[in-house]
């Protein structure tokens, strides 16, 4: 099929899909786009346990699709009906991971059961930046929004910056969508988790006081950059704090050991404490 479309070969495409034999249901979709059809959401037909290969191969497609010379009315026909089935995808597999949570469990962990393709995200993100080469920011928001569903799902499988990335980029999708009281949400829930412990812990009644700041220098480029779009949203201007890196000062770095051990006593007192990533969970549901 892919041959077919790169050599801009349409009617044969349509004939090639009209006689497959395969049971996704994105082919039946890319067969009617083709044909000119507009349909609804509730037209699609795509199965929740066939999400993640729907999607693969539909991106597949879309790469190829969107470099040849298809009318731009089927192109984007398709184009919604890929990102409703993201949105539907991102949906299904949070779903599945907070069943699995309240188990106890990581949706990783019963992989026998479910299992996240380890490219999706990448892939989910390929697509979000062909989106924004057209700057089709209600798709970028819904698109955004799925991934960082997704990695929340997986969390325990990401490093905590690479969530951080996927929730500005959710952000800044709702943002630029018109939805700035939901992205200023995101960004006060992104600043509350990725300020350095020493800060969170603090009452800021004495702001002369010098923080020990051990977060890695993503995490804190992922701070500053919610703290930036956060008071250019909302005018105001966040207080500044003080901080120090553990490699810039010595007696900081004994402050860490003593920070660590407070941590570790306050994880052992709390039975269930409160988490950016449990904030957000409610925030989706």
């Amino acid at each position: 099929m892919k041959e077919l479309i790169q050599q801009n070969k349409f009617d044969e495409l349509k004939f090639a899909l009209q006689n497959s034999n395969s049971q996704l249901k994105i082919h039946q979709v890319l067969a009617r786009a083709l044909n000119g059809n507009h349909f609804e959401e509730t037209d699609y037909g795509f199965e929740a346990n066939m999400y993640q290969e729907e999607f693969l191969e539909g991106f597949d497609l879309y790469k190829v699709l969107n470099k040849s010379e298809i009318p731009q009315n089927q192109l984007q026909e398709y184009k919604i009906a890929l990102t409703f089935l993201v949105f539907k995808m991102g949906g299904f597999i949070k779903l599945l991971a907070d069943k699995t949570m309240q188990q106890g469990l990581y949706l990783s962990q019963v992989e026998n059961v479910y299992k996240v393709d380890p490219s999706l995200r990448k892939e989910l993100q390929a697509f979000i930046d062909l989106l924004k080469e057209t700057n089709d920011v209600q798709a970028i928001a819904n698109a955004s929004a799925a991934k960082a569903q997704i990695s929340l799902s997986v969390a325990d499988l990401l490093e905590k910056y690479e969530i951080g990335q996927d929730m500005l980029q959710f952000a800044r999708g709702y943002e630029d969508a018109g939805l700035k009281d939901e992205a200023t949400r995101i960004y006060i829930n992104i600043l509350s988790d990725f300020e350095c412990e020493s800060a969170k812990t603090s009452s800021n009644l004495f702001p002369e006081i010098t923080h020990v700041d051990t977060r890695s220098n993503e995490e804190i480029e992922i701070f500053e950059k919610a703290k930036s779009r956060f008071e250019t949203i909302t005018g105001a201007n966040l207080p500044t704090i003080k901080r120090v890196r553990p490699d810039d000062d010595a007696n900081a770095e004994k402050l860490v050991e003593a920070v660590d051990k407070h941590e570790i006593s306050l994880e052992v007192e709390e039975n269930y404490p409160i988490s950016f990533w449990d904030r957000v969970k409610r925030f989706f549901s």
